[in-house]
């Protein structure tokens, strides 16, 4: 099971690496490909490490913790805290500051950084197979919420660049992986692992979107799906 979780989201890096190459333009391409890769592949490496009994702390150590302290523990607030970074770009947007881009390439960025994510993330989970702390069902390797919370608050990050709304969204997407855990439908693995993809989607979504998308209009409206434990869907979020 390690060696195929191991092949997979090998190959996964090599296709990024590759696709950053070929679709990046008169940029320093190694060097910046390189920088884009390196965090993300530490959280994937690290959470590789942490599976079962092994690293520190292993699975099995936190699960342990859990049902000794938290055995109770029961919310959904998960389901929605995911959410909170991409809302915060807009909510950033009406009170007018400064961003990277204008609310029609945001959105665009959100939507692919959905896309890519979810296929990596589901990709892993049919094919790995690794059955979820509370037994509920086989698709537990890696966390979907924790993945999409840290893509969008690395959205959050690359379009403001101010450290305290940078630490705000990477808290919230950090809480929602702690409550994966707590909720005991996730391993710490998955958890850490599923941060990496997150952050790697977006990395690489930034890395190659061109921003060639523009829109005059006074009134615009944007439209995030909402993927969630069995829950799928749209938002909608409009700007007056």
């Amino acid at each position: 099971m390690m060696k195929r979780k191991i092949f997979f989201l090998m190959s996964i890096l090599f296709c990024q690496i590759v696709f950053a190459q070929q679709s990046q333009h008169k940029k320093n391409n190694f060097k910046t490909t390189i920088q884009v890769l390196a965090v993300p592949t530490l959280f994937i490496t690290y959470g590789l490490i942490c599976e079962n009994e092994n690293g520190f702390p292993s699975s099995d150590a936190v699960k342990n913790w859990r049902d000794k302290n938290y055995s109770s523990f029961q919310t959904k607030a998960d389901d929605y805290l995911v959410f909170v970074p991409a809302a915060m770009v807009y909510g950033f947007d009406m009170l007018k500051v400064k961003s990277e881009h204008d609310l029609v390439n945001q959105t665009i960025i959100f939507a692919k950084t959905s896309l890519l994510t979810m296929a990596m993330v589901y990709s892993l989970k049919y094919t790995t197979h690794v059955s979820r702390p509370d037994g509920s069902d086989n698709q537990s390797f890696p966390s979907a919420h924790t993945a999409m919370a840290f893509a969008y608050a690395t959205v959050l990050d690359k379009e403001f660049k101010n450290p305290w709304i940078s630490i705000a969204g990477y808290s919230l997407a950090t809480a929602t992986g702690a409550m994966r855990i707590l909720n005991d439908k996730h391993w710490f693995s998955d958890v850490v692992v599923g941060a990496g993809i997150g952050i790697l989607s977006t990395k690489l979504v930034y890395l190659t979107h061109q921003n060639k998308y523009t829109y005059k209009g006074k009134n615009n409206s944007s439209i995030l799906p909402i993927i969630g434990n069995q829950q799928y869907g749209l938002l909608w979020l409009k700007q007056f």
